[in-house]
């Protein structure tokens, strides 16, 4: 896939622009993710995918775009709060959008239906990028099953790797590190998936063993 020539925009750090474009479906990534993203699904070929934070949407589109392209049929259930016009064009990629707030009884518990999903035969992949991704991901990493993998954005390791090789160079917003998901990571048993590639996109991969 010719990544180079589909990226339209790259998102500006010195002016605090968090927007990539690719086919003109515009993500709050960096420019790399794409590239990154569609790797991943064709190595680990998921089943599912749920993800927390639809936004603008442009992330959602390319993971639709991925699947059909790599002809993965992976469902793709994405969950917001907040409505948007474009949100129908995303429907109707096949994406089955809400507007639902999974974490309304401040994030102890989902919905039976959303455990459900999870834990159905086959690689399911959370992407944890709503408004508390540190909750999202110590809460939703509790029902993945073994295989299952589950990440977050605006991730960096460290304060000292986000100051040092991060800000102003890569990504400009750090909302998780590693220290708040270690007790989760101990808990359900996760562990890196190819932690320099997701890391200089600043996402956080983990696999259930």
């Amino acid at each position: 896939m010719d990544f180079k020539n589909e990226i339209t925009k790259k998102c500006s750090l010195e002016h605090n622009d968090s927007i990539s474009t690719y086919k003109g479906w515009g993500a709050q990534q960096n420019y790399n993710t794409f590239e990154v993203f569609y790797n991943f699904m064709k190595e680990v070929k998921p089943k599912r995918i749920l993800e927390i934070g639809t936004s603008i949407g442009g992330m959602t589109q390319f993971l639709q775009y991925s699947s059909d392209e790599l002809k993965l049929n992976t469902k793709i259930l994405s969950l917001d709060i907040q409505e948007h016009s474009w949100y129908d064009d995303i429907i109707k990629m096949g994406v089955d959008l809400r507007i639902e707030n999974i974490f309304k009884d401040g994030y102890n518990n989902i919905p039976q239906e959303y455990k459900d999903f999870i834990s159905e035969e086959g690689i399911t992949v959370i992407l944890c990028d709503g408004g508390d991704k540190i909750r999202e991901f110590s809460l939703l990493s509790n029902f993945i099953k073994k295989g299952d993998y589950i990440l977050a954005h605006d991730y960096a390791y460290d304060k000292e790797l986000f100051d040092r090789e991060i800000n102003q160079k890569i990504w400009n917003w750090h909302e998780i590190a590693e220290s708040d998901i270690k007790d989760a990571c101990e808990k359900n048993n996760l562990i890196d998936y190819d932690r320099e590639t997701f890391q200089s996109v600043v996402w956080v991969c983990k696999i259930k063993k």
